[in-house]
């Protein structure tokens, strides 16, 4: 039986697949038989297959019935495929900062900071902005050095009207942010979703015929034509601020009311006692139960969005745990300064019960305002499908695995063997590498044969097919190198956070060409984008350049980031060990060379990334700094010594 394979392209057509060969083209070849693997090259041939979308074929074809069934089973696989791909999620999106002009192609949905709210910080090196703009690239005209030239599709003001049209505009990445919008589960092509936005250029009808800040802002109209729905995050985001701060001044913030009131009324009059009493619970009452009202009906929209299948199940469920645990923590915070102030406060002295209040209601807010946030950071980066496993047939090396550790543990595993038990697909072992438990009870990341029994315990496999990802054997080559590695981390370092960076390419590797030297040095009007990016932690020592602004333990407490000038190998540029050269700025003012041991297995390094358009190259960033070993400076933070080092034009 011979098992091969084939990716699909996006574009695929399964209808023109079917018609387009004879029954005689399927019925023979030269000997007589079906050579199943020359038809699915030919398809390859025919429709320009390139996506990274697999399709197997494994019956045996000897016969005419087999070759038919075979094919015919192959294309019923095509018909789900091509169902899977309309489901499209316009909430898991994230924007990514664009650090090169090559990294712009045709078809995205960019976004960039508001015209009419932008504000450089010179002194933070930084842009605020209180609202993003959306377009859709519909052409590339050229892109050099730090300046580009697209053609955008977007809602601009053109005769004094606020509609959707197309523009050619400059970009210089030192003046300008530009993000690109990456979606996990887009619903169209970049061609597709070109398309859509030109539709809306030339049909006669409503849809963004106006601008509308609630329904219809650049923000809907791009998601519109990725994903097909108009959605504004920043809609969804001041909808949900709104409530979340009407919960606050309703709900703990009411019993400021009753100390006021209670300080105001002095009266003995029977009515005023009472409204004292009353106003708040009503306030209360009536917050509660608005509150409820608003979770409730955003619960049954998510759950509509989610069975139109244009919302995933993990942004499903996010949402609804963000809206309800945020409910959960108002009515308990409320319901604790309720008591405090009836039996607690009554029991203290005057000076003492209502700062106690006060106190309360602060915390209240806090912990309601800490809630979201806590539940995205122990959220898995995984934001994708659950496979349930029924068979051993259906993991493969290289795949993600969800399972229980220990019976227990939620864990998130890279495997890196598959051995099913003689004629009992479902039962064998399969060698997992993850965070484990060692001997000394700490965690540590191991690889270890658990045995599974697949009618008896529930185990999924993630589907990472819209994640761009690492081969098989790249994968597991990656997780095998932190075997060893202690370092686990509540919020930052945990198995599905390791699983993650061993899957999915999360940063494009490919681009690594500075910004030219001629390019760097030429002059421009002004410099308004942000300077910093973001910080990444490093996990293999390849990962990182000499030049780099380097940040770690290892390096010091207060003073701990630094500019990177060698590097030296202990075991090998595969290894885990290695010493570091960094010039960094004392509390002292000075700046100084010093050499530190780094081990990847439990120290903690991270680089942080810079603007390239706005800095130097990362030799001219070791000069700089060389050039002021065991000299004073005149800045008054390692930062300022930073920013001397690798801006441009620096002072």
């Amino acid at each position: 039986m011979a098992q091969t394979y084939s990716p699909l392209s996006n574009n695929f057509r399964y209808d023109d697949l079917v018609n387009s060969f004879s029954d005689e083209d399927l019925l023979q070849s030269d000997d007589g038989d079906v050579d199943i693997q020359e038809i699915v090259a030919e398809i390859g041939q025919r429709y320009d297959v390139s996506s990274r979308d697999e399709v197997f074929f494994t019956q045996a074809t000897n016969t005419e019935g087999d070759a038919c069934s075979a094919l015919g089973n192959s294309i019923d696989q095509l018909n789900k495929h091509e169902k899977c791909l309309k489901k499209s999620c316009a909430n898991c999106s994230k924007p990514r900062r664009v650090e090169y002009v090559s990294s712009l192609k045709k078809g995205p949905h960019i976004s960039m900071p508001g015209q009419y709210s932008t504000k450089y910080v010179k002194e933070e090196r930084k842009m605020k902005r209180m609202y993003d703009h959306h377009a859709i690239v519909k052409e590339i005209k050229s892109a050099v050095g730090s300046n580009v030239t697209m053609v955008l599709i977007h809602f601009t003001k053109h005769d004094g009207k606020i509609a959707v049209h197309e523009e050619t505009k400059e970009f210089n990445l030192r003046v300008n942010e530009l993000y690109i919008v990456d979606y996990v589960f887009p619903r169209y092509d970049p061609d597709t979703v070109v398309t859509r936005a030109e539709s809306i250029l030339t049909q006669r009808s409503d849809k963004f015929e106006t601008y509308n800040i609630v329904t219809g802002n650049c923000e809907h109209f791009a998601t519109w034509c990725v994903v097909g729905e108009s959605k504004s995050s920043q809609v969804q985001s001041m909808r949900q601020k709104i409530a979340d701060a009407l919960s606050r001044l309703l709900g703990a913030g009411s019993k400021i009311a009753k100390g006021i009131l209670r300080l105001l009324v002095v009266s003995s009059d029977e009515i005023a006692s009472r409204l004292s009493k009353a106003v708040p619970e009503l306030v209360l009452g009536g917050a509660a139960s608005l509150y409820l009202i608003y979770c409730i009906v955003m619960t049954a929209l998510h759950v509509q969005d989610y069975k139109n299948d244009q919302m995933c199940w993990s942004c499903l469920k996010g949402k609804v745990l963000d809206l309800w645990l945020t409910f959960g923590a108002f009515v308990l915070t409320s319901m604790i300064t309720f008591l405090i102030l009836h039996f607690a406060v009554p029991l203290m002295a005057p000076g003492v019960g209502m700062p106690l209040v006060i106190l309360s209601i602060l915390l209240a807010v806090a912990f309601q305002m800490s809630v979201p946030r806590l539940r995205k950071a122990l959220t898995s980066p995984f934001s994708i499908d659950r496979v349930k496993v029924t068979n051993l047939a259906n993991i493969r090396i290289g795949d993600v695995l969800s399972h229980r550790f220990y019976g227990v543990i939620e864990q998130t595993s890279i495997v890196s063997e598959v051995t099913t038990k003689k004629d009992k697909q479902t039962k064998g072992w399969i060698r997992l590498i993850h965070y484990g438990l060692s001997t000394s009870l700490a965690t540590k990341i191991v690889e270890e044969d658990v045995e599974i029994d697949t009618d008896k315990s529930s185990i999924y496999v993630l589907d990472c097919k819209p994640l761009c990802t690492f081969p098989a054997d790249i994968v597991v080559s990656r997780a095998r190198s932190r075997i060893g590695e202690t370092k686990w981390a509540l919020f930052s370092n945990r198995s599905d956070h390791f699983s993650y960076w061993a899957k999915v390419q999360q940063y494009n590797n490919d681009i690594l060409d500075e910004i030219s030297n001629e390019e760097n040095t030429k002059p421009t009007e002004k410099i308004e984008a942000s300077l910093f990016i973001e910080k990444r932690e490093i996990h293999n020592v390849e990962d990182i350049r000499i030049g780099e602004v380097v940040q770690s333990n290892v390096i010091g407490i207060i003073d701990d980031t630094g500019i990177l000038s060698s590097v030296r190998y202990f075991d090998g540029k595969d290894g885990r060990k290695f010493e570091i050269d960094v010039y960094s700025y004392s509390f002292l003012r000075t700046v100084t060379r010093k050499k530190y041991t780094v081990d990847l297995n439990k120290d903690r390094l991270y680089v942080k990334v810079y603007n390239p358009a706005q800095c130097q190259t990362m030799e001219q960033r070791v000069q700089n700094a060389r050039d002021m070993e065991g000299k004073k400076g005149s800045w008054w933070t390692t930062e300022g010594f930073i920013e001397h080092c690798i801006e441009l034009n620096s002072e």
